[in-house]
Protein backbone atom coordinates (compact mmCIF):
# COMPACT_ATOMS: atom_id res chain seq x y z
CA UNK A 1 0.00 0.00 0.00
CA UNK A 2 1.40 3.37 -1.04
CA UNK A 3 0.11 6.73 -2.20
CA UNK A 4 1.84 8.80 -4.89
CA UNK A 5 1.25 12.39 -5.94
CA UNK A 6 2.64 14.91 -8.38
CA UNK A 7 1.94 18.62 -8.89
CA UNK A 8 3.15 20.93 -11.63
CA UNK A 9 4.92 23.88 -10.05
CA UNK A 10 5.82 26.97 -12.13
CA UNK A 11 9.18 25.46 -13.16
CA UNK A 12 8.84 21.68 -12.91
CA UNK A 13 6.85 18.81 -11.42
CA UNK A 14 7.21 17.93 -7.75
CA UNK A 15 6.61 14.33 -6.67
CA UNK A 16 5.49 12.96 -3.30
CA UNK A 17 4.70 9.65 -1.66
CA UNK A 18 3.57 7.92 1.48
CA UNK A 19 5.45 4.63 1.77
CA UNK A 20 3.24 1.98 3.37
CA UNK A 21 4.41 -1.44 4.50
CA UNK A 22 4.12 -3.90 7.37
CA UNK A 23 5.50 -2.20 10.45
CA UNK A 24 8.31 -4.77 10.60
CA UNK A 25 9.68 -3.14 7.42
CA UNK A 26 11.73 0.04 7.56
CA UNK A 27 12.82 2.65 5.01
CA UNK A 28 16.04 4.59 5.18
CA UNK A 29 17.55 7.39 3.12
CA UNK A 30 20.98 7.11 1.47
CA UNK A 31 23.34 8.99 -0.80
CA UNK A 32 25.29 7.18 -3.54
CA UNK A 33 27.63 7.84 -6.43
CA UNK A 34 26.90 6.29 -9.81
CA UNK A 35 28.93 6.14 -12.99
CA UNK A 36 27.30 9.32 -14.36
CA UNK A 37 25.23 10.77 -11.52
CA UNK A 38 25.13 10.90 -7.75
CA UNK A 39 21.73 10.45 -6.13
CA UNK A 40 19.56 10.38 -3.01
CA UNK A 41 17.24 7.39 -2.64
CA UNK A 42 14.99 5.56 -0.19
CA UNK A 43 15.75 1.87 0.31
CA UNK A 44 13.28 -0.72 1.65
CA UNK A 45 14.68 -2.88 4.47
CA UNK A 46 12.74 -6.11 5.00
CA UNK A 47 13.56 -8.27 8.06
CA UNK A 48 15.51 -11.40 7.09
CA UNK A 49 13.02 -13.56 8.99
CA UNK A 50 10.16 -12.47 6.72
CA UNK A 51 9.15 -14.31 3.56
CA UNK A 52 11.54 -13.21 0.78
CA UNK A 53 10.03 -10.52 -1.45
CA UNK A 54 11.50 -9.00 -4.63
CA UNK A 55 11.30 -5.44 -3.27
CA UNK A 56 13.65 -6.19 -0.36
CA UNK A 57 16.54 -3.76 -0.71
CA UNK A 58 14.84 -1.93 -3.60
CA UNK A 59 15.26 1.80 -4.11
CA UNK A 60 11.65 2.93 -4.43
CA UNK A 61 12.06 6.73 -4.48
CA UNK A 62 14.95 8.94 -5.51
CA UNK A 63 16.43 11.95 -7.28
CA UNK A 64 19.79 12.29 -9.04
CA UNK A 65 22.23 15.06 -9.86
CA UNK A 66 20.97 15.28 -13.45
CA UNK A 67 17.52 16.27 -12.17
CA UNK A 68 15.62 12.98 -12.60
CA UNK A 69 13.22 11.98 -9.84
CA UNK A 70 10.94 8.96 -9.43
CA UNK A 71 8.63 7.26 -6.98
CA UNK A 72 6.77 3.92 -7.02
CA UNK A 73 3.63 2.12 -5.78
CA UNK A 74 3.30 -1.66 -6.01
CA UNK A 75 0.34 -3.29 -7.78
CA UNK A 76 0.03 -7.02 -6.99
CA UNK A 77 0.28 -9.67 -9.67
CA UNK A 78 0.59 -13.43 -9.59
CA UNK A 79 3.97 -15.15 -9.82
CA UNK A 80 5.98 -12.46 -8.09
CA UNK A 81 8.64 -15.09 -7.47
CA UNK A 82 9.46 -14.78 -11.17
CA UNK A 83 10.78 -11.24 -10.67
CA UNK A 84 14.49 -10.82 -9.95
CA UNK A 85 15.86 -8.66 -7.16
CA UNK A 86 15.07 -5.06 -8.07
CA UNK A 87 18.56 -3.66 -8.61
CA UNK A 88 17.67 -1.63 -11.71
CA UNK A 89 16.56 1.59 -9.89
CA UNK A 90 20.15 2.14 -8.79
CA UNK A 91 21.30 1.75 -12.40
CA UNK A 92 18.58 4.12 -13.59
CA UNK A 93 19.50 6.80 -11.06
CA UNK A 94 23.19 6.38 -11.85
CA UNK A 95 22.76 6.71 -15.64
CA UNK A 96 19.43 8.28 -16.72
CA UNK A 97 19.09 12.05 -16.98
CA UNK A 98 15.55 12.57 -18.36
CA UNK A 99 12.06 11.12 -18.16
CA UNK A 100 12.51 9.62 -21.63
CA UNK A 101 15.70 7.84 -20.57
CA UNK A 102 13.98 6.56 -17.42
CA UNK A 103 11.06 5.19 -19.48
CA UNK A 104 13.57 3.44 -21.75
CA UNK A 105 15.14 1.88 -18.66
CA UNK A 106 11.75 0.60 -17.49
CA UNK A 107 11.21 -1.00 -20.91
CA UNK A 108 14.63 -2.67 -20.88
CA UNK A 109 14.64 -3.95 -17.30
CA UNK A 110 12.32 -6.29 -15.37
CA UNK A 111 10.55 -3.83 -13.07
CA UNK A 112 8.01 -4.91 -10.49
CA UNK A 113 4.38 -4.30 -11.49
CA UNK A 114 2.92 -1.06 -10.31
CA UNK A 115 2.73 2.67 -10.84
CA UNK A 116 5.81 4.82 -11.39
CA UNK A 117 5.82 8.63 -11.39
CA UNK A 118 8.79 10.25 -13.16
CA UNK A 119 9.80 13.91 -13.41
CA UNK A 120 12.91 15.76 -14.56
CA UNK A 121 14.45 19.21 -14.26
CA UNK A 122 13.27 20.29 -17.72
CA UNK A 123 9.63 20.04 -16.60
CA UNK A 124 8.83 16.69 -18.22
CA UNK A 125 6.64 14.24 -16.31
CA UNK A 126 5.14 10.78 -16.91
CA UNK A 127 3.00 8.31 -15.03
CA UNK A 128 4.07 4.81 -16.06
CA UNK A 129 2.01 1.68 -15.39
CA UNK A 130 3.84 -1.66 -15.49
CA UNK A 131 2.10 -5.02 -15.44
CA UNK A 132 1.61 -8.23 -17.38
CA UNK A 133 4.78 -7.62 -19.33
CA UNK A 134 3.44 -4.26 -20.53
CA UNK A 135 4.66 -0.72 -19.96
CA UNK A 136 2.02 1.99 -20.45
CA UNK A 137 3.21 5.60 -20.43
CA UNK A 138 0.49 8.03 -19.39
CA UNK A 139 1.12 11.74 -19.74
CA UNK A 140 -0.45 13.76 -16.93
CA UNK A 141 -3.95 14.87 -17.89
CA UNK A 142 -3.71 18.11 -15.90
CA UNK A 143 -1.39 19.80 -13.43
CA UNK A 144 -1.74 17.08 -10.80
CA UNK A 145 -1.43 13.31 -10.74
CA UNK A 146 -2.37 10.74 -8.08
CA UNK A 147 -1.73 7.01 -7.91
CA UNK A 148 -2.22 4.23 -5.37
CA UNK A 149 -2.05 0.43 -5.70
CA UNK A 150 -4.37 -0.01 -8.69
CA UNK A 151 -3.80 0.80 -12.35
CA UNK A 152 -5.84 3.45 -14.12
CA UNK A 153 -5.01 2.52 -17.73
CA UNK A 154 -3.84 -1.08 -17.92
CA UNK A 155 -6.65 -3.60 -18.17
CA UNK A 156 -6.88 -6.63 -15.95
CA UNK A 157 -6.34 -5.13 -12.53
CA UNK A 158 -5.63 -7.90 -10.03
CA UNK A 159 -8.18 -8.86 -7.41
CA UNK A 160 -6.53 -8.41 -4.00
CA UNK A 161 -8.50 -8.76 -0.79
CA UNK A 162 -11.48 -6.49 -0.17
CA UNK A 163 -9.69 -4.11 2.15
CA UNK A 164 -6.62 -3.58 -0.05
CA UNK A 165 -8.66 -2.95 -3.21
CA UNK A 166 -11.15 -0.65 -1.52
CA UNK A 167 -8.48 1.25 0.38
CA UNK A 168 -6.46 1.85 -2.80
CA UNK A 169 -9.50 3.07 -4.73
CA UNK A 170 -10.50 5.34 -1.86
CA UNK A 171 -7.02 6.80 -1.44
CA UNK A 172 -6.65 7.41 -5.18
CA UNK A 173 -9.93 9.34 -5.24
CA UNK A 174 -9.19 11.25 -2.06
CA UNK A 175 -5.74 12.17 -3.35
CA UNK A 176 -7.16 13.51 -6.61
CA UNK A 177 -9.70 15.56 -4.65
CA UNK A 178 -7.04 17.11 -2.42
CA UNK A 179 -4.61 17.81 -5.24
CA UNK A 180 -7.35 19.47 -7.28
CA UNK A 181 -8.14 21.81 -4.39
CA UNK A 182 -4.55 22.94 -3.69
CA UNK A 183 -3.88 26.66 -3.55
CA UNK A 184 -0.33 26.63 -4.89
CA UNK A 185 2.12 23.96 -5.99
CA UNK A 186 4.71 23.82 -3.23
CA UNK A 187 6.39 21.18 -1.07
CA UNK A 188 4.37 22.42 1.90
CA UNK A 189 1.12 21.91 -0.02
CA UNK A 190 2.17 18.34 -0.80
CA UNK A 191 3.08 17.75 2.85
CA UNK A 192 -0.45 18.71 3.87
CA UNK A 193 -1.87 16.20 1.36
CA UNK A 194 0.32 13.42 2.78
CA UNK A 195 -0.97 14.16 6.31
CA UNK A 196 -4.65 13.72 5.35
CA UNK A 197 -6.76 11.60 7.70
CA UNK A 198 -10.20 11.52 6.11
CA UNK A 199 -11.61 8.00 6.26
CA UNK A 200 -14.94 6.66 5.04
CA UNK A 201 -15.65 3.72 7.29
CA UNK A 202 -15.55 0.09 6.27
CA UNK A 203 -14.74 -2.94 8.41
CA UNK A 204 -11.54 -2.96 10.44
CA UNK A 205 -8.79 -4.72 8.57
CA UNK A 206 -5.16 -4.96 7.72
CA UNK A 207 -4.83 -1.53 6.15
CA UNK A 208 -5.99 1.92 7.10
CA UNK A 209 -7.86 3.91 4.49
CA UNK A 210 -6.55 7.45 4.96
CA UNK A 211 -3.62 8.88 3.00
CA UNK A 212 -1.68 8.96 6.25
CA UNK A 213 -2.23 5.25 6.81
CA UNK A 214 -2.77 4.00 10.38
CA UNK A 215 -3.59 0.32 9.85
CA UNK A 216 -3.22 -2.09 12.74
CA UNK A 217 -0.30 -4.11 11.36
CA UNK A 218 0.56 -2.10 8.21
CA UNK A 219 0.74 1.62 7.64
CA UNK A 220 2.79 4.61 6.58
CA UNK A 221 6.42 4.04 7.56
CA UNK A 222 7.89 7.08 5.77
CA UNK A 223 6.94 10.02 3.56
CA UNK A 224 8.86 11.69 0.77
CA UNK A 225 8.77 14.80 -1.43
CA UNK A 226 11.06 14.96 -4.46
CA UNK A 227 12.22 18.11 -6.26
CA UNK A 228 14.20 17.42 -9.46
CA UNK A 229 16.42 20.38 -8.58
CA UNK A 230 18.22 17.91 -6.30
CA UNK A 231 16.26 17.85 -3.06
CA UNK A 232 14.49 15.03 -1.24
CA UNK A 233 12.33 15.65 1.83
CA UNK A 234 12.16 12.57 4.06
CA UNK A 235 9.92 11.94 7.06
CA UNK A 236 10.24 8.87 9.31
CA UNK A 237 7.00 7.22 10.41
CA UNK A 238 3.52 8.72 10.16
CA UNK A 239 3.67 12.15 8.47
CA UNK A 240 1.12 13.48 10.97
CA UNK A 241 3.58 12.66 13.75
CA UNK A 242 1.19 10.83 16.08
CA UNK A 243 -0.06 7.24 16.38
CA UNK A 244 -3.83 6.91 16.65
CA UNK A 245 -3.95 4.06 19.18
CA UNK A 246 -4.34 0.74 17.36
CA UNK A 247 -1.05 0.50 15.45
CA UNK A 248 1.27 -2.38 16.32
CA UNK A 249 4.27 -0.15 15.70
CA UNK A 250 6.87 0.99 18.18
CA UNK A 251 8.69 3.60 16.07
CA UNK A 252 8.63 7.26 17.02
CA UNK A 253 7.56 9.32 13.99
CA UNK A 254 9.33 12.58 13.23
CA UNK A 255 6.11 14.47 12.52
CA UNK A 256 7.89 16.55 9.88
CA UNK A 257 9.69 16.16 6.59
CA UNK A 258 13.37 17.14 6.52
CA UNK A 259 14.92 18.42 3.30
CA UNK A 260 18.18 16.78 2.22
CA UNK A 261 20.40 17.99 -0.63
CA UNK A 262 22.56 16.04 -3.00
CA UNK A 263 26.20 16.08 -1.88
CA UNK A 264 28.47 18.43 -3.80
CA UNK A 265 31.40 16.04 -3.31
CA UNK A 266 31.74 12.26 -3.51
CA UNK A 267 30.11 11.67 -0.11
CA UNK A 268 28.08 8.45 0.02
CA UNK A 269 26.38 6.44 2.75
CA UNK A 270 23.28 6.26 4.92
CA UNK A 271 21.61 9.55 5.84
CA UNK A 272 19.14 7.93 8.25
CA UNK A 273 19.13 4.68 10.19
CA UNK A 274 16.46 1.99 10.43
CA UNK A 275 15.24 3.45 13.74
CA UNK A 276 14.94 6.99 12.39
CA UNK A 277 18.18 8.56 13.59
CA UNK A 278 19.93 11.03 11.26
CA UNK A 279 23.55 10.07 10.66
CA UNK A 280 26.47 12.57 10.62
CA UNK A 281 26.37 12.48 6.81
CA UNK A 282 22.64 13.13 6.96
CA UNK A 283 23.20 16.13 9.22
CA UNK A 284 25.72 17.51 6.74
CA UNK A 285 23.25 17.14 3.84
CA UNK A 286 20.25 18.59 5.68
CA UNK A 287 19.11 21.81 4.03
Amino acid sequence: MCFLAGINSPRRWLLASNSDNPYSTTNHLLAANGERHSYLAVRVVVPSADVPVPWAGMLTRGVNSAGLGFTYAFVPERNLADYPAQEWPARMLAHASTVDEAVACLREESPLPGNYLLADRSGAMAAVEVGGGRVAVCGPAADAEARANVWQRLAGNPAPGWDEATASTHRYGRGRELLGALDGATPEALRQVLRDHQEDGGPPGKHGRSLCNHGATDGTISSEIIDPDGFLWFGFGFPCGQPRGDEQDGRTPWGRLVRFSLPEDSAAGDLTTADGAITPLGVRLMS
